[in-house]
């Protein structure tokens, strides 16, 4: 009788002592994994967010005061659907500073393509 109230009561300290050790979560990267740290930027979410909004904005606007043609906004307006459905592909776990680099640089393509439509004047894409 003896022993197995021993064995209860040490089985109940080992059992104690050893679940704080691990629970011990790393404050340091989120949800302790060092390896996902690199993708928790909302930051970084927020500008690409920001600067696709604005892609759209200025091809809407460029068609608008027919800076560009229909079917030079249509192409357009295709490349940047591609762009965001590539965001949010990349963004189901945070953007890591390769697909931010990506992204950005697609920014920057269409919105140099933009720029070349509105004045080569001939309403033709390219």
């Amino acid at each position: 009788m003896r022993k197995t109230v021993l064995a209860a009561v040490l089985s109940t300290l080992v059992a104690g002592i050893a679940t704080p050790a691990l629970a011990h979560d790393n404050d340091r990267y989120p949800g302790g994994n060092r390896a996902e740290a690199a993708y928790m930027t909302p930051g970084r979410n927020a500008e690409i967010r920001r600067d696709i909004w604005q892609l759209d904005n200025r091809i809407d606007r460029a068609q608008r005061n027919r800076a560009i043609s229909p079917r030079e906004a249509q192409g357009l307006r295709r490349d940047a659907r591609d762009l965001k459905a590539t965001y949010t592909r990349y963004a189901n776990r945070g953007l890591s500073a390769g697909e931010y680099r990506t992204l950005e640089r697609r920014v920057a393509n269409i919105t140099q393509r933009l720029r070349a439509e509105k004045w080569d004047r001939d309403g033709r894409r390219g």
